[in-house]
């Protein structure tokens, strides 16, 4: 069975070390982005990583084109952070003073005193943004760009012709319309200008290199979403089934995926000087770095999850509450039977209307976790 059904079935800590050792590692653009990105200390840790595998590192052309075109947006992202602090903590503060403002005719908080202080933490804040900000140099982030530069001298897969692009574009319709992995779940970036086939060209290029070199691939990637991943009940078990499946029967070769912290962790388990604590502070790090990315956007998904998550709550304890109240209704008098039937009749009509409620809630929360994930 487990030949037939090879990408159902996880790998062995044994296959997984062979596996190491033979594949090329091919890291996503979003991977390569997080050399630029971050402190110093964790993008010298996570160049160590790399430099230590250089010899197994190759990215398709259309990673290296995605990071190109990318990689200024990541500096701009960081220069603008300065700006934005301020905005945000100005906002914070106006909406203290509001607050503290209504409790004017309190007997006991001195309003000035509070309203006085907020004003002094408001001004330290923006001389230590200022100041850094001050600090911030192009230079350093130069050097980091020509440093990936190096990496990947060399090991950076040749520009596909605009035939196999094209073949690669018209067969992306038909798998995204079979839910074929990967990129169906990108449909929706041609409506908002971006490149829905970039996954699939990717897929693509991998395959094509492991077919020439003979060799298994990692696939290093922080895309969480399910036409990369087998995903149960919200948890990722693996790679998608049809991917292995698919890399198996057109290449002969195996395939596997790694999250950033699952690679930094098994690097640190097979030589790799970075220690457990390294790699947890670096998974912070690029955690956090991704809720900033679209501060704004993503602020408003998790406000608006948080509020149909209470409201759901509240709804199903209700609804089960009515649920439990139609199944206990005691059987009436005679005499009281229509009573009891209008009782009976309300309480399925409210109990209609609450499904209907609950469930349009639960699409609604499925529609914004869907959103966050693409």
């Amino acid at each position: 069975m487990r030949t037939t059904f090879v990408g159902w079935y996880a790998k062995s800590p044994e296959q997984l070390r062979a596996l190491w050792d033979a594949a090329l590692i091919v890291p996503d653009t979003n991977i390569l982005l997080h050399l630029l990105r971050h402190s110093a200390e964790v993008r010298g840790q996570l160049m160590d990583v790399f430099e230590r595998k250089k010899a197994s590192l190759w990215i398709p052309y259309q990673v290296g084109i995605e990071f190109q075109r990318r990689r200024l947006d990541v500096q701009q992202h960081a220069l603008d952070a300065y700006d934005r602090l301020g905005t945000d903590l100005t906002k914070f503060v106006n909406q203290a003073k509001d607050g503290i403002n209504q409790y004017r005719a309190h007997p006991v908080i001195d309003i000035e005193r509070e309203l006085s202080a907020l004003d002094v933490f408001q001004s330290d804040f923006q001389q230590r943004i200022a100041a850094a900000k001050a600090r911030h140099s192009a230079e350093e982030f130069n050097a980091s760009f020509a440093k990936v530069t190096e990496l990947f001298e060399g090991k950076v897969g040749g520009k596909p012709s605009a035939e196999r692009i094209a073949a690669i574009f018209k067969d992306g319709n038909d798998r995204y319309a079979k839910k074929v992995p990967p990129g169906f779940e990108d449909t929706k970036k041609a409506a908002e200008g971006g490149d829905k086939f970039g996954d699939l060209v990717i897929w693509m290029e991998m395959i094509e290199k492991a077919k020439v070199d003979k060799r298994p691939i990692i696939f290093v990637t922080d895309d969480g979403k399910s036409d990369w991943w087998h995903i149960h009940r919200g948890k990722k078990i693996g790679p998608h089934p049809a991917l292995i499946e698919e890399f198996l029967a057109t290449t002969g070769q195996e395939f596997h995926i790694y999250e950033p912290l699952q690679f930094l962790r098994y690097a640190a388990g097979t030589g790799s000087q970075i220690k457990e604590a390294s790699v947890q502070k670096i998974a912070d790090s690029i955690a956090a770095e991704s809720e900033t990315e679209a501060p704004s956007s993503a602020a408003e998904r998790a406000k608006s999850q948080r509020a149909l998550r209470t409201e759901l709550r509240s709804k199903e304890t209700e609804l089960d509450g009515l649920i439990r109240s139609l199944i206990d209704l005691p059987p009436a008098p005679l005499q009281q039977a229509t009573s009891r039937d209008d009782t009976k009749a309300a309480l399925k009509a409210r109990i209609g209307e609450l499904t209907q409620l609950v469930n349009a809630i639960r699409e609604q929360l499925t529609d914004i976790e869907g959103d966050s994930s693409a």
